[in-house]
């Protein structure tokens, strides 16, 4: 799975730009080790050249968050979301229940602070699309909640629907219990004898390998993922993904939200043949004379 990272660079809600961190000049310096490493085989191998070729299934952006932009979130969310309680729980499956402050809670875009926050994640997602796929595209934020969790709560195996053909989802994660920030994240015993590695975790399932696939050379297609407070992850909405449930003092609060994406012109004619896109200009061509009639 491929993993892009990008820190953001806004001093404030008010936006700013986005930039490509150190992992970045890391992967530079690997690219360099590797073609050593390369030339090194040419010469022990009598000439025979070899290259990886890895495919990924899918990519995930993880974007970290100043922690004075978290901090103002959480005021907003104290202050405005909470003693607003308009519930968002109808049309979502979090079983937010087990305690009186369980909620998932509608986060409106229409005032100051939700409207800096849609223009941060705009932005985000936009260069999700850009960075991950190449793609011709922008990302417009279709909704957005908060989730507040406590001990027992949990979130079953569910993906997010959009307005769009594709589209993109995503969290941020804005408070973590203690119980879970001390899970020290080593999975290499697996979860077996009940001891709780991942309670309060992230599960993200993109395929149904089993244990003996990955045995038969098969790509695992599961991970785990610990919360941290200010880190947001953006990816597919196709994704399946699922919280598990903690059993501690404290909240699990994040914010969820979904994406349009809108495709230019240039990327829906990306796949479409001469015939397609001759009917396709066509129809764009009568809908501007149609628009320019009811004018």
């Amino acid at each position: 799975m491929g993993v892009k990272i990008f820190d953001g660079g806004t001093d404030d809600l008010g936006g700013g730009t986005l930039q490509r961190n150190e992992d970045q000049e890391q992967a530079l310096e690997d690219a360099v080790h590797l073609k050593r490493e390369e030339e090194k085989h040419l010469e022990q191998n009598h000439g025979l050249r070899v290259a990886l070729r890895p495919i990924n299934a899918l990519n995930i952006m993880r974007v970290e968050v100043p922690e004075d932009v978290i901090a103002e979130i959480n005021t907003h969310i104290d202050d405005v979301i909470i003693p607003a309680k308009k519930s968002y729980a109808a049309g979502l499956v979090g079983q937010m229940k087990e305690n009186e402050k369980s909620a998932q809670l509608e986060f409106p875009m229409d005032d100051e602070v939700g409207a800096s926050v849609k223009t941060i994640l705009n932005q985000a997602g936009t260069s999700f699309l850009k960075g991950g796929y190449q793609r011709d595209s922008h990302a417009e934020l279709h909704n957005i909640w908060t989730n507040h969790a406590y001990a027992g709560d949990y979130n079953p195996f569910h993906d997010h629907g959009v307005a769009t053909a594709a589209g993109l989802s995503g969290f941020l994660w804005l408070k973590v219990p203690e119980c879970i920030k001390k899970s020290d994240g080593d999975l290499t015993q697996g979860i077996n004898n009940a001891n709780g590695a991942v309670d309060g975790w992230t599960h993200l399932v993109w395929g149904v390998n089993t244990r003996k696939d990955i045995y038969q050379l098969r790509p695992p297609t599961e991970d785990y993922v610990k919360p941290e407070e200010g880190v947001m992850l953006i990816f597919p909405n196709w994704l399946k993904h699922q919280v598990l449930p903690f059993f501690g003092e404290g909240e699990r609060r994040s914010l969820a939200f979904n994406w349009n994406v809108i495709d230019s012109d240039r990327e829906k004619k990306k796949h479409m043949s001469d015939n397609e896109k001759e009917k396709y200009d066509a129809a764009i061509a009568k809908k501007k004379e149609e628009s320019k009639i009811g004018h």
